[in-house]
């Protein structure tokens, strides 16, 4: 360590010749931040940092150097730096004192925790003026850590039913997937290649700014692999599949079925049905050991809309739609009771965009979810535009729409709120809210959310067309089966409950 008095004689030269070469330093003796505007010449600065930090004998400290950026936050001598806030740090040797809520806005303290500062409070009096929950980034200042950006194994269990039954997520920006021989290469200037044979992609979802060559594109094509385009941030935007993929008979059967009013009904019922079941079953669960009176009361309340859906009152899709409804209200309601890691709050369901954490959460495990049926719809050889719930005039895949609703709670639901109570995600996992109000997952965060999801979806649970246990994703497939079933009049659709 360095002296104070002599880092600055001592590195004055270094001080010269970075801000020579067009980079701001700001440095107080040995501890010293290097700005820049772009990512490309801020990786480059600290290879030039570490050059000539050998040249003085010198070098880095690994384990406090880090790169990162204002709306990520960071801290530097005694003060959090985030966005275009300044907020200096409190000694953690304070006695802390537990906040309360104010108008529904709480501090959140870190462990050890950390008591408010002044200029803390003025932010959440400022917040709580704007009527705005604390920005996810800020929680830096409350001794929350940023995740680093590091690589994310995701692995799959479906051997068992397919081998070949995969998902290629394609998340590193600035990424090239292109084929050689029987594998897909995954190609990042930064990275070494990765390879996957491509006997064990079944589909690919695609995040952001990633090339797909045209060889690859073919060989999708021809192999019927679907490739679904997704934004950085998990926002659908579309999907590539081989039409020849469908069933003509059984694609008449649906359009024919699409004019026939009982058999839609009874499908929109089934569905409604097997929802609330499932969300009930949850709640149940997460409450077995809380004992909620609130939760209680919205499972006794689901009882009864279970009830009400079954009846032959019913009798029209708008009716049936607001059963699902109400029933999904009272839901979310009691769901957000029983999240017990005090970094999250969650008032309910808001979407397009999700403007907090949890809605972040769920928004984009749905949207998995809703590429996994489409998957399976186009490989059973359905169409996914022809529902019997949803539907409106824009075009839309609503058969996905309407078979993923009996999955979103022992898939999603159940798996959000395992990352949040066991504190797998944190707040500092987050983006400021956009220009539209969205918050969504950082990217790092998103590899670990993925990974989470494909271990959710390839858990085994029993299903009543198989004798053995099967994963989630084979219980969507054999579900995809009993609709075309009863589309072809085999048999009435009865949904998968949990």
């Amino acid at each position: 360590m360095i002296s104070p008095i002599l880092a600055n004689v001592y590195l004055d030269d270094f001080d010269e010749i970075l801000t020579a070469s067009g980079l701001k330093v700001v440095r107080y003796a040995d501890d010293f931040v290097v700005l820049a505007r772009t990512e490309a010449r801020i990786l480059q600065a600290r290879q030039e940092v570490e050059t000539l930090l050998q040249l003085m004998k010198l070098e880095l400290h690994s384990e406090k150097t880090q790169i990162t950026n204002f709306d990520r936050g960071f801290r530097f001598l005694g003060h959090t730096f985030s966005r275009d806030l300044v907020i200096e740090d409190q000694p953690r040797s304070q006695p802390a004192r537990t906040p309360a809520k104010d108008g529904g806005l709480r501090l959140i303290h870190a462990d050890p925790p950390i008591q408010p500062t002044a200029m803390q409070q003025a932010m959440i009096a400022s917040l709580k003026a704007a009527q705005q929950p604390i920005p996810p980034p800020l929680f830096v200042v409350l001794g929350y850590q940023v995740r680093p950006d590091t690589a994310v194994a995701i692995h799959t269990n479906e051997s068992t039913w397919k081998p070949d039954m995969s998902t290629l997520y394609l998340v590193q920006q600035g990424s090239t997937l292109r084929k050689e021989q029987e594998r897909f290469l995954i190609v990042h200037p930064k990275e070494s290649e990765l390879e996957i044979p491509i006997r064990e992609v079944e589909q690919i979802l695609v995040f952001g700014n990633i090339q797909i060559t045209t060889t690859v594109i073919s060989t999708c094509l021809e192999l019927q692999i679907p490739i679904v385009f997704l934004t950085q941030l998990g926002e659908y935007k579309g999907q590539l599949w081989n039409a020849e993929a469908a069933d003509l008979i059984l694609e008449t059967a649906q359009f024919q079925r699409q004019q026939d009013q009982a058999f839609r009904l009874a499908v929109a019922r089934s569905i409604v049905q097997g929802k609330l079941w499932n969300s009930k079953q949850l709640l149940l669960r997460l409450n077995r050991k809380r004992q909620l009176p609130e939760v209680a009361a919205a499972i006794a309340q689901l009882s009864e809309a279970i009830d009400v859906s079954s009846t032959e009152n019913m009798a029209t899709i708008d009716q049936i739609r607001g059963c699902e409804g109400a029933g999904a209200a009272r839901y979310f309601a009691a769901l957000g009771k029983l999240i017990a890691n005090p970094g999250f709050e969650w008032t309910g369901r808001s979407f397009h965009p999700p403007t907090d954490p949890i809605n972040s959460l769920l928004s984009f495990g749905y949207t998995l979810l809703y590429n996994n049926v489409f998957s399976m719809l186009l490989a059973e050889g359905l169409n996914p535009y022809l529902g019997n719930l949803h539907g409106a005039e824009r075009q839309k895949a609503y058969l996905a729409f309407d078979l993923m609703e009996e999955f979103r709670s022992p898939v999603v639901d159940t798996f959000v709120i395992k990352l949040v109570n066991k504190k797998i995600l944190s707040p500092t996992d987050f983006t400021f809210p956009n220009a539209e109000g969205g918050v969504y997952l950082t990217e790092p965060a998103r590899r670990i959310f993925l990974k989470h999801f494909e271990a959710r979806i390839s858990e085994k649970v029993t299903h009543p067309d198989v004798k053995e246990q099967v994963s989630y994703r084979r219980a969507i497939q054999l579900q995809v089966r009993r609709y075309a079933q009863a589309v072809l009049g085999n048999s009435s659709y009865q949904t998968f409950r949990r």
